[in-house]
């Protein structure tokens, strides 16, 4: 590594700002190079970037002239090192574009007043598709976007489709402006961008024959077009001023996974692939049994809650003869009412292995009244609702809370109302802390634990 140039360019008025750093990893190629958190990171064998989608994809070169400013300085290092090994630099993510649908069921416009700021904001970024899985609608696309996308391959992309028939599309999305789907899912496809689509299903709005029509349009984009996810849409009770729309009962519910099992099966016959998927929340509802987890073929569309159920029961079933011994503390598990039913059933097999009665676990069902009952999975409690039901119940003395890790604002302790783990550890009085979303990492840090040592809580 090697500072090839320095001069100052305090005065360039029309040198660009740069990415700000927020943080520079320990031992990195950054950091042995000298530069800090606070300095902006301008370009990349003079390549300008423009976010961190540019930094992730030229940081990939294994000699790097890296130009970056510090207080109105210009400086020029040159960096060898591994193509595999990042620069190790951490930058601010772009501004969001903002949604310029208006869709009845957005949850945004759901929102209870004090959740956190960045929960009321509209996002419709590919941007954000591509690094996080957010579902975008592809209605604010420049061509200038397409061609960044398609020249950076940045895939896969995830997108809301709702429906492919355009009047019905611009109904759902309440934008009369909105353009027609499917040529520019076939541009993106043809340029070798893997797609996964989702469908908000509302009832009387776009299933039937809308929905059939949806999946066919979609199955003809095959294999661009990866998968098709179908969500049942979502209400909150706070929709003041919003359309009245038809809450999913059980019946519907039942009804619609015997629809969707037929697209399953004759997707299998014309591709070999299951290719539409139902999300976990219609087995919930219908109280059906989730089918295999190899129904969910290459599990596509996790992140949108599709396969998480079975995923997490097989992992819990494979990893819990590993934990042999109770942990040190008696465990509270906190869920909501979608999933509890499930973890109590888990749980108990952890009380067989102990040879105890359930010794060490506890599940704490959790109401979510902060955006109404029907809201019924775990991601979306808060602070109020959890501390309200550990009020409410009787847990042992010296209880652990456990917060599950999907509560939590990413690389926070900060759940959705913007309360705190610390505020719930100092509310109920209990050692709290947060714990994997996942069954096999929540079993290899229930290893961990058992039998030695305690566990780190949250100041109170």
């Amino acid at each position: 590594m090697e500072a090839i140039e320095a001069h100052d360019q305090a005065s360039d008025t029309k040198a660009p700002s740069g990415l700000l750093i927020k943080e520079v990893f320990p031992g990195s190629p950054a950091m042995e190079a000298g530069i800090e958190v606070g300095d902006r990171l301008v370009s990349i064998n003079g390549f300008v970037l423009r976010d961190l989608i540019d930094l992730e994809f030229c940081q990939s070169d294994s000699e790097i002239v890296l130009e970056y400013r510090n207080l109105g300085q210009r400086h020029l290092v040159e960096i060898e090192k591994d193509p595999d090994t990042s620069l190790g630099i951490v930058v601010d993510p772009p501004p969001i574009r903002r949604c310029p649908n208006d869709c009845a069921f957005c949850f945004v416009d759901q929102m209870p007043e004090g959740a956190r700021k960045s929960l009321y904001i509209r996002d419709e970024d590919y941007r954000y598709s591509f690094l996080y899985g957010n579902f975008i609608t592809l209605t604010n696309l420049s061509e200038k976007d397409f061609l960044r996308i398609l020249e950076q391959r940045l895939s896969p992309l995830y997108i809301s489709v709702h429906a492919t028939p355009l009047d019905i599309r611009r109904k759902i999305l309440k934008n009369e402006k909105a353009p027609d789907i499917l040529p520019l899912l076939r541009r993106l496809s043809d340029g070798g961008i893997t797609l996964h689509t989702q469908i908000v299903l509302t009832p009387g709005l776009n299933d039937g024959e809308v929905l059939e029509r949806t999946w066919s349009d979609l199955l003809e984009l095959y294999p661009g077009v990866g998968s098709l996810a179908v969500v049942p849409v979502g209400l909150t009770a706070h929709r003041e001023g919003l359309p009245d729309l038809p809450m999913i009962d059980q019946s519907y519910a039942s009804r619609m996974l015997k629809v969707l099992s037929s697209l399953q099966k004759a997707s299998m016959e014309k591709i070999g692939d299951p290719f539409i998927f139902p999300a976990d929340e219609w087995y919930v509802l219908s109280g059906r049994s989730f089918p295999s987890l190899l129904r969910y073929g290459s599990l596509p569309q996790l992140g949108n809650g599709v396969g998480l159920v079975p995923l997490f029961q097989r992992q819990w079933k494979k990893g819990i003869r590993a934990v042999r011994y109770p942990p040190p503390d008696r465990l509270v598990l906190v869920t909501g009412m979608a999933f509890s039913p499930y973890l109590r059933e888990l749980t108990s097999l952890l009380g067989q292995s102990w040879k105890t009665e359930n010794e060490g676990l506890t599940v704490l069902t959790v109401v979510n009244r902060y955006l109404g009952p029907s809201v019924t999975v775990a991601g979306l409690l808060s602070s109020r609702d959890i501390i309200a039901a550990v009020q409410a119940s009787r847990l042992p003395e010296g209880s652990c809370l456990c917060i599950p890790d999907i509560c939590l604002r990413e690389g926070t302790d900060i759940l959705i109302d913007d309360g705190s783990i610390a505020e719930i550890a100092s509310r109920t009085g209990m050692k709290t802390v947060a714990v994997p979303s996942s069954a096999r990492e929540f079993v290899h840090w229930m290893r961990e634990i058992s039998g030695e040592g305690t566990l780190k809580e949250a100041s109170a």
